[in-house]
């Protein structure tokens, strides 16, 4: 279970996440994605509504059919290849303004910790492309449950670098 960490710890954790789309095909334990859902949950929600459901998907049918309907708005994520996939989910009839921002909350939550407990991550966000839909499809969601983003999981086949402007590039004081 958590741990708590030190404030350059937490940093050291953001400055090391990468997304990942290459992935070994060893399992990732129930309990570490619990931990990362867990993560997930405690994101902030809008007013508290927690309009958020979070769908693990192991099944490599399923995990097909993710990467199928994906590929209709986003480049190739190793969704297939990825030993689990979240699907975050929101309900638009709880929260119908802030589903997006629930959910982008959340999906930081979860690739950070995932990060954390040694496990490489890839964010993918959906909401307003043509895969959400075909998404909902797939997964059997009533239309009010929106897709937001879907987060790869697993042990890291490969080491991307980590490229960022210089800060004071980024920060404009006023």
């Amino acid at each position: 279970m958590w741990k708590g960490v030190f404030m350059s710890d937490l940093m050291e954790i953001i400055r090391k996440r990468r997304t990942i789309r290459k992935f070994e095909a060893t399992p990732v334990a129930d309990e570490k994605i619990r931990t990362i859902l867990e993560a997930g949950r405690w994101a902030p929600s809008f007013s508290n509504l927690q309009p958020l459901k979070f769908m693990v998907v192991k099944d490599p049918a399923l995990k097909k059919g993710l990467d199928a309907a994906a590929s209709q708005s986003v480049l190739h994520w190793g969704i297939e290849q990825a030993p689990v996939v979240i699907v975050v989910c929101a309900d638009r009839q709880i929260d119908s303004l802030h589903t997006v921002s629930s959910g982008a909350a959340a999906t930081q939550n979860m690739t950070l910790m995932a990060q954390n407990l040694g496990l490489g991550s890839g964010w993918i966000g959906i909401a307003g492309t043509g895969a959400e839909v075909a998404i909902q499809t797939l997964l059997q969601l009533p239309e009010t449950m929106g897709i937001v983003s879907m987060v790869t999981l697993g042990i890291p086949g490969e080491s991307p670098e980590g490229l960022r402007k210089p800060l004071d590039e980024m920060i404009e004081f006023r």
